[in-house]
């Protein structure tokens, strides 16, 4: 399946990506590391993470406190936000 994203959910990746590099350097590939790893289980099982919002599903990174937020589209998966769990939830509604 063709991965898309909304582009402030890349942006938002880069961001953090950026932060944690910013913490630890090295720590953001990492962080982007596991967005693939979450991808690519989306990607094999879309259906399998739960419905948060809508027709929008959530997959949870391993290692880092962010959530993907997707909705399969015929032969696409559109990634709406890469967010942090805790900071300013359903913030991204307004991108729907």
């Amino acid at each position: 399946m063709l991965i898309q994203f909304h582009k402030l959910a890349e942006s938002e990746m880069l961001d953090s990506q950026d932060f944690y590099d910013n913490l630890v350097f090295g720590l953001g590939k990492k962080f982007i590391l596991d967005v693939e790893f979450a991808i690519n289980q989306i990607r094999n099982n879309p259906l399998a993470f739960p419905i948060k919002f809508t027709s929008y599903r959530v997959a949870l990174l391993r290692r880092f406190p962010h959530s993907i937020f997707y909705r399969i589209e015929n032969e696409r998966i559109y990634i709406l936000a890469v967010a942090h769990q805790k900071r300013k939830p359903f913030y991204w509604v307004n991108r729907v």
